[in-house]
């Protein structure tokens, strides 16, 4: 039998937990990862994602709807 104890869910809740939370939430408002490796310490893109638990779905979901894709940002031809 395992023991078990109840407490406040609060009480559960570190430090680690909000930076993780932070630079998850940060990566969906749209703010460029290199930007939120910076405040984290990570050096490694790929590791930062797993990191942030980001899925492939996520991540497609978030480039369908950039104005890059939509077609409602401004392109500039490069000459």
């Amino acid at each position: 039998m395992k023991d078990s104890t109840t407490c406040e869910k609060s009480e559960l809740i570190k430090t680690h937990t909000a930076r993780r939370s932070a630079a998850t939430n940060m990566y969906h408002a749209g703010i460029k990862t290199i930007d939120i490796m910076k405040i984290t310490g990570h050096t490694l893109e790929n590791n930062f994602l797993k990191y942030i638990k980001v899925i492939k779905e996520e991540t497609a979901d978030m480039l369908a709807k950039h104005p890059y894709f939509t077609g409602k940002g401004k392109l500039r031809v490069v000459k």
